[in-house]
């Protein structure tokens, strides 16, 4: 099978399902935008056939040319000023007529508009008010025809009907047009329409230049190195054993690479040394040495750690029983102060050897051992570390408790915990910030806050805080793996890690809960 042949082809086949991701994101994105283009389309549509304020309004203002014409002074006969009585009720109902059909018209359009059904409820109430306005001053307007051919109250009720006219083409005018708001919309849907379509081109753009470089940087120290490591073990496996493979990093392959050249030469060595009498057996040796390389390569994490260990503790443990040897004239003051740093290595190799250690028990299922230690303890333990690291030299660390508090757990694990604890709050801390721990036992719990003056965290964070390789930290100083191990190694014991922040700027808090003793205990009690 494909994935079966070789890392590079499996890089390969990954890099191809990338670009294909990539490219599906992309293709979906510009349809997405495609879409929203052709719902702006429509709404440019609708646009045209929404009613318009103005065809209302000129609708309205026909009313008032009939009203507006010259009327006969009472000087002319009667028969001419009822005749142009009549013809002016005449052009009345024809110019009511034809408002009333626009009023119709423009109630129509404005129903059929896309979004009616969801318009505010003011507004609706708005445009109902003005219909029923309408209707009753049409109406009106209607029943005052018939005295308009009166003589007598002629002027009177003409002055009326050009007063309720007026009063009717104001409210209308005060009233929101629909196309003016249908435009106002269209505007900031073509603005969003742009955004949107510079922002997939820009990340698109963006997505591509970093595959592009995602896939050079793979080349060159993924593809290029593994490519050289094989091609030499290819070249060692066929008797060329003065071939080097060249070592030009200083990443895991680089250390393979150097491990094979030593294995190469030991191989070498052993050949030249070897009498003809005793090649097959020679042979013989040659394959069981490629057998315990690769056995020591399977555990190469816990060897490649507890070796360079073992060798710090043994010359810390020299070193210290030679020190009177080495520094003969030096002050019982520094002398002491070495012998305490010595005394540190020590500790704390052995500290990281138990930690490989348990990593490989956890791996295989096993419970590390747990008994009552001393919190208070680990905690200046801890402090006493982190006091003499440089870049923390310029921070503060308060402790509440010296007196002993117990809890039943395992002491390097527990200490692995607060120590991440601690630097993490002295990192977040910056120059001349505080780090405060405060140690309380509870009836069955002891309860540890470890507490900075920090950057904070956000709501979002807090809830993210425990999850695998989530960190806020900048790219490269940190894995995302420290407080979720001790979140894991917290709920082992069965004990709580909680976080918590009043949010960017005040602060972070996070508070450890252990148990006091053993759960058969607990039972017992």
């Amino acid at each position: 099978m494909v994935l079966t042949r070789s890392i590079r082809r499996k890089l390969a086949v990954g890099l191809a399902l990338l670009s294909l991701m990539m490219l599906t994101l992309s293709v979906s994105s510009i349809a997405g935008v495609t879409s929203y283009r052709r719902m702006v389309k429509d709404l440019e549509l609708s646009i045209a056939k929404a009613p318009r304020r103005a065809d209302l309004l000129a609708a309205i203002g026909t009313l008032l040319k009939p009203l507006a014409n010259e009327f006969p002074d009472p000087g002319k006969p009667d028969r001419v000023r009822h005749e142009a009585a009549a013809q002016q009720r005449r052009e009345l109902d024809a110019a009511l007529s034809e408002v009333r059909v626009t009023v119709a018209d423009f109630r129509r359009r404005l129903q059929q508009l896309p979004d009616y059904q969801n318009r505010r409820a003011q507004e609706e109430m708005l445009h109902r008010n003005l219909f029923k306005e309408i209707d009753d001053r049409l109406s009106y307007i209607a029943a005052c025809g018939p005295a308009l051919e009166d003589l007598e109250s002629h002027d009177a009720t003409s002055r009326d009907l050009l007063g309720m006219t007026a009063e009717l083409w104001d409210s209308v005018q005060h009233t929101p047009d629909p196309s003016v708001e249908l435009i106002e919309r269209l505007d900031q849907a073509e603005r969003d329409y742009r955004l949107y379509l510079n922002l997939v081109v820009g990340t698109g753009l963006a997505a591509i230049a970093i595959f592009i470089g995602l896939s050079l940087a793979a080349y060159r120290w993924v593809f290029c190195p593994i490519r050289e490591l094989h091609q030499g073990a290819r070249r060692v496996a066929h008797g060329d054993f003065n071939y080097r493979i060249p070592v030009t990093g200083q990443d895991e392959i680089s250390e393979l690479a150097d491990a094979f050249n030593r294995m190469t030469e030991r191989f070498q060595a052993v050949a030249s040394d070897l009498d003809q009498q005793v090649q097959e057996r020679s042979r013989q040796l040659v394959q069981s040495e490629r057998l315990a390389g690769v056995g020591f390569l399977a555990a190469g994490v816990a060897h490649e750690i507890n070796n360079p260990l073992a060798a710090i503790a043994m010359a810390a443990e020299s070193l210290e029983f030679r020190l009177h040897e080495i520094l003969p004239d030096a002050s019982e003051e520094d002398s002491a102060l070495v012998k305490e740093y010595l005394g540190m290595m020590q500790t704390e190799a052995q500290r990281c050897r138990s930690i490989t250690e348990r990593l490989l028990d956890f791996a295989r299922g096993n419970d590390a051992e747990r008994n009552l230690y001393d919190v208070t303890a680990i905690v200046n333990e801890v402090i006493g570390m982190a006091k003499h690291l440089g870049r923390f030299r310029d921070r503060s660390i308060v402790v509440n408790r010296t007196s002993p508090c117990y809890a039943y757990v395992n002491g390097p694990e527990i200490k692995q915990v607060i120590l991440n604890l601690v630097a993490n709050g002295l990192e977040a801390s910056g120059s001349g910030g505080e780090v405060r721990v405060n140690i309380t036992e509870l009836a069955e719990k002891v309860d540890v806050t470890v507490q900075d003056n920090g950057s904070g965290m956000t709501p979002d964070v807090i809830q993210h805080i425990f999850e695998p390789f989530y960190t806020t930290k900048d790219a490269g100083k940190g894995t995302g793996l420290g407080l979720s191990i001790s979140h894991r190694i917290v709920c082992d014991h069965g004990g709580t890690l909680e976080a918590s922040s009043q949010g960017p700027g005040h602060g972070s808090t996070f508070r450890l809960r252990l148990p006091s003793s053993a759960p058969s205990q607990k039972q017992a009690a």
